[in-house]
């Protein structure tokens, strides 16, 4: 993995008790030029992962965010996968029944109900994504 992709997930220690750690996800520059960003995380409010670990961290210290590969590979699927296959396969299913354009808005529908399953799929599995405090990190900032 390139030292660039682990910038990427980065995190700042919020709060300490014990071994349990908040960790605020400290959004990369790619984040911020992204389009699809409201699909990745609520507008305008920090994401916070409650996270144990068995290392040693204060308050302030900037930590690497390990996130499980399968994790990332089922988010991508669902988040742009899953738009694109009901965009296509419900035109492929209505478009015997109906003219092209009604067809084509029909498959538009379809896309934009995906956002709602993604959404549901987001709050019944989304906290089961592996996140684990990887170590501490020299960032540049701050």
């Amino acid at each position: 993995m390139s030292e660039e992709r682990q910038d990427a997930d980065l995190g700042k220690v919020i709060a300490v008790e014990g071994s349990a750690y908040r960790v605020e996800l400290i959004r990369s520059e790619a984040c911020g030029a992204c389009s699809l960003k409201g699909l990745c995380f609520k507008k305008d409010e920090p994401t916070v992962f409650e996270l144990e670990s068995e290392l040693s961290f204060q308050v302030g210290d900037i930590v690497r965010l390990e996130i499980a590969p399968a994790g990332r590979v089922a988010s991508a699927l669902i988040i742009f996968g899953l738009p694109l296959l009901l965009l296509f396969v419900v035109f492929l299913l209505v478009r015997p029944y109906f003219s092209e354009i009604v067809s084509i808005l029909i498959s538009f529908a379809a896309t934009a109900f995906s956002f709602v399953i993604i959404g549901w799929v987001d709050k019944r599995y989304g906290n089961r994504l592996k996140v684990e405090i990887g170590e501490l990190h020299d960032y540049p900032h701050e």
